[in-house]
């Protein structure tokens, strides 16, 4: 059964691999967002009993200058994912900000995670886990759903930043 998130991804892939996709540049706060997210999972992970944290390794500047809705898509899809596979633990929602201040004054780079306990991944999938259209064997197909293009909308994302 496709899920209004699997047509979503359907519709990014296909305005990415046409370069119709464009970012925005709009102030919003990177701690905020991750806070969004994780309140909107929680219920969710609350119900497998899986904890979920946000986690801020640093100080973060209060607002920054990128595209909080494919940011939000790319961090929504793999904590989605992180829960998909995890079935008891924790899930970790990463954020650390390091100054540029050294070359850039006022700019930082931002690095987001999400680490689970799940399941986990075998090495020989890693290399073409974000190609469209895969996932990790038929069974995972079965078993969890999905389109497997949701980590491929995630590379392309990042690689349009």
């Amino acid at each position: 059964m496709q899920t209004a998130d699997d047509i979503d991804d359907i519709l990014d892939f296909s305005k990415l691999e046409a370069g119709r996709m464009e970012l925005e540049n709009i102030p919003f706060s990177p701690k905020s967002l991750i806070e969004e997210i994780t309140a909107f999972f929680e219920p969710r992970a609350q119900e497998k009993g899986i904890a979920l944290k946000p986690v801020f390794r640093s100080e973060i500047p209060p607002l920054i200058l990128a595209d909080p809705n494919r940011l939000r898509q790319i961090l929504t899809n793999l904590v989605g994912n992180a829960l998909k596979f995890t079935h008891r633990g924790e899930i970790v929602i990463g954020l650390e900000a390091h100054s540029l201040a050294a070359e850039k004054p006022g700019r930082y780079e931002l690095n987001f995670s999400v680490r689970d306990t799940g399941i986990g991944i075998p090495e020989n999938v890693m290399p073409n886990l974000f190609s469209p259209f895969t996932q990790a064997d038929n069974s995972h197909a079965r078993q969890y759903g999905g389109t497997g293009l949701g980590l491929a909308v995630c590379r392309e994302l990042v690689k349009l930043a």
